[in-house]
C-alpha cells in the first residue's frame, strides 16, 4: 500500500520562532513565487524582515482576521496557507492563498495541507464559505483548488497586473458542509 502524503506532513500556526525555517523556504522558491505574485523586493529577503512578517502574522491572528499557516515535511517548511479577509458576522467566509516548493510539487502536499486548512475553516471556525481567487494560467494552482473540491464561479479579464502584464484571475468557491439551506445548524 502506498504511503499517504501527508505521513510526515504537519501544519502549524505562522510564528516569529519560524523565521530561519521560513526564510529559506522563501530564498529557494523566490522567482518560482514571483512568477505568479507581486515580488516583495529584495528587503524582505531577510531574517529580520521575515520575522517582523512572521510577527504581523501572529498579531492578525490574535485579531482573528487573518491565519497564518505554515506547512512542513518533516524539518522543512514546504508551504505556507493563509485565510484573509475572514468575516464571521454576516458573509461567514474568508479568501484562501497558498503557495508551495518547486520541488515538491505533484506529491499530492499542496491538496493535502489546504484541504486540512479548509475543513478546519469550515468546520472550527464555522465559516460557510471559501473563496480563492487564482490566475488563470495558473494551471498546478488551478489543479489543487479543483482537488480540493472547489466549484469556479467567475472569471474576471485583465484584473491582476504581474510583471507588467495584465492578466486573467479565475475565481473560485467552497461552502461548508454542515450548514443546510443556508442556515446554521
Amino acid at each position: 500500500m502506498a504511503k499517504s502524503p501527508d505521513v510526515q506532513l504537519h501544519i502549524s500556526p505562522a510564528h516569529p520562532d519560524y523565521a530561519d525555517a521560513l526564510l529559506a523556504f522563501e530564498l529557494e522558491n523566490r522567482a518560482h513565487f514571483e512568477h505568479w505574485i507581486a515580488s516583495r523586493g529584495d528587503l524582505f529577503y531577510s531574517k529580520e524582515a521575515v520575522r517582523k512578517s512572521l510577527e504581523q502574522a501572529q498579531w492578525t491572528a490574535n485579531a482573528r482576521t487573518e491565519l497564518h499557516y505554515l506547512v512542513w515535511l518533516g524539518e522543512e517548511i514546504i508551504g505556507r496557507i493563509t485565510l484573509r479577509g475572514i468575516e464571521r458576522e454576516q458573509y461567514f467566509k474568508a479568501s484562501l492563498g497558498y503557495r508551495f516548493s518547486a520541488r515538491y510539487g505533484g506529491k499530492g502536499y499542496a491538496s493535502t495541507a489546504v484541504n486540512k486548512i479548509i475543513e478546519h475553516a469550515l468546520t472550527e471556525l464555522k465559516l460557510w464559505r471559501i473563496e480563492a481567487t487564482i490566475i488563470a494560467n495558473n494551471l498546478p494552482s488551478i489543479g489543487v483548488i479543483r482537488k480540493c473540491g472547489f466549484t469556479q464561479y467567475g472569471h474576471s479579464h485583465a484584473s491582476i497586473l504581474r510583471n507588467g502584464i495584465w492578466m486573467d484571475a479565475l475565481h473560485f468557491e467552497k461552502h461548508a458542509k454542515q450548514f443546510d439551506d443556508g442556515k446554521l445548524s
